[in-house]
C-alpha cells in the first residue's frame, strides 16, 4: 500500500538536506553542521532508549555560546521548514481526495459532515436552514508577543509555493531544477535573515501586520471557503446559499482595544480605520480592474443599457467610475 505520507518526508528530507547546505556554506564549514548532526543523532537515540541523556548535555554543554546559538537556530529553522512541508501536505492531501471522484469525501469536510448529519435523520431542509443562519465572527487581535517578521512570513510563503510547484508531474528536469535552486535561495535567505525585531511595536505596526493576513490570507480563502460550502450544500439538500448569504464576518481590536494600553489613543483609533479603509480599497482596486479587463461584451440587459447609453463596451462603462472612486481611495491614507 502506498504510503499517503511520502510526499511529506521527501520535502522535510528535502528542505533539511537544502539548510544543512546553507550551514556548510554559510556559516563555517562542516563544523556547525557536524554539531547539529550530532545533537539530532543523540536526541534521537536517547528518546529510543539507546543512548544516555547525560551524553546529550555534556556535548551541549561542551559548546561555545556563539555555538550553541547557532545550533540553537539551525534547529528552530528546522522545525519552522518541516511545519511549512506539514501545512503543504495538508493541503496536497485535501487536493488528492478532490481529485479522485470514487475516494468518499475527506474527513471533516463540507461534504463528509452534511453527509453524517442526513444519514442521523437531520431534515435536508434544517440543514440548509442552520447553513443559511451561520454567523460566524472572526475577531483579529493585535500580538506584541509575535516576533517573528512580515519578511520571514513572507520568505516562508515563498517556500510553500515552491513546495507546491515541486508537485506537478509535468514539471521537465531543468524546470525541478530551477525549482530546487529557487528553494535553496529561499532557504539560505530565511537563514540569513534577522529573525527578530529589535524596536518594540508599536500599535500603528500591530495594525498592518495583522492586514496582511487579509492581504495574504483571507482575501482568496474566505471566497473558497464559501464557494465551497454553497457546492457541498447544494448536493446535500438540492439548494445553496443565497445571494446576499455571508456565513464569515470580521470584526478587530487592533488600534482600538482600550485595556490600559496608554500608546491606543483615539488618534490610533482613526489611523486604523482609515488603514484598513485603504486596504480595503485597494483589495477591491485588483478585483474590480480585473473584472473590467474582462467584461469586453458589447451586448447586456436593458436595465444596464439605459446607465450606460450608447457605450460600445456597456460593463467596461458602468465599471470606469467604480475604478476611480477605488483609485481615489486607495492612495496612501492620511493616517499612514
Amino acid at each position: 500500500m502506498t504510503d499517503p505520507h511520502k510526499r511529506l518526508h521527501d520535502d522535510v528530507r528535502l528542505l533539511g538536506t537544502l539548510l544543512g547546505d546553507t550551514l556548510r556554506v554559510q556559516v563555517n564549514g562542516e563544523a556547525l553542521f557536524e554539531a547539529v548532526e550530532r545533537v539530532r543523532g543523540l536526541s534521537k537515540d536517547a528518546r529510543r532508549g539507546v543512548a544516555d541523556f547525560a551524553e546529550l548535555e555534556r556535548t551541549l554543554q561542551a559548546l561555545s555560546v556563539p555555538d550553541a546559538l547557532s545550533v540553537a537556530r539551525a534547529f528552530a529553522h528546522f522545525l519552522g521548514l518541516a511545519n511549512i512541508a506539514e501545512q503543504h501536505h495538508r493541503i496536497r492531501r485535501r487536493r488528492d481526495y478532490q481529485r479522485d471522484s470514487n475516494t468518499p469525501p475527506q474527513r471533516g469536510s463540507f461534504a463528509d459532515s452534511f453527509n453524517r448529519m442526513l444519514e442521523s435523520g437531520v431534515l435536508p431542509s434544517t440543514l440548509r436552514e442552520c447553513a443559511v443562519a451561520l454567523r460566524v465572527e472572526l475577531v483579529l487581535t493585535a500580538h506584541p508577543t509575535e516576533v517573528v517578521r512580515r519578511t520571514l512570513r513572507m520568505k516562508q510563503r515563498r517556500i510553500a509555493d515552491l513546495l507546491a510547484v515541486g508537485d506537478r508531474l509535468a514539471l521537465t528536469a531543468p524546470e525541478r531544477d530551477a525549482q530546487r535552486r529557487r528553494l535553496a535561495g529561499e532557504v539560505a535567505a530565511t537563514w540569513l535573515t534577522d529573525e527578530v525585531r529589535h524596536a518594540k511595536p508599536t500599535p500603528i505596526d500591530e495594525v498592518k501586520w495583522g492586514l496582511v493576513a487579509f492581504e495574504q490570507t483571507l482575501w482568496d480563502a474566505v471566497p473558497r471557503y464559501v464557494r465551497a460550502l454553497d457546492q457541498s450544500l447544494r448536493e446535500a439538500t438540492g439548494d445553496g446559499l443565497p445571494a446576499d448569504a455571508a456565513p464569515i464576518r470580521f470584526g478587530s481590536w487592533m488600534g482600538g482595544d482600550r485595556d490600559g494600553n496608554p500608546n491606543v489613543t483615539p488618534d490610533v483609533t482613526i489611523r486604523a480605520c482609515a488603514l484598513a479603509r485603504w486596504m480595503a480599497a485597494d483589495l477591491y482596486l485588483l478585483e474590480v480592474e480585473a473584472l473590467r479587463s474582462e467584461l469586453s461584451m458589447m451586448s447586456a440587459s436593458a436595465e444596464l443599457l439605459a446607465r450606460t447609453g450608447d457605450a460600445l463596451e456597456p460593463y467596461r462603462a458602468l465599471l470606469k467610475p467604480v475604478v476611480a472612486r477605488l483609485r481615489a481611495l486607495s492612495f496612501i491614507p492620511r493616517y499612514p
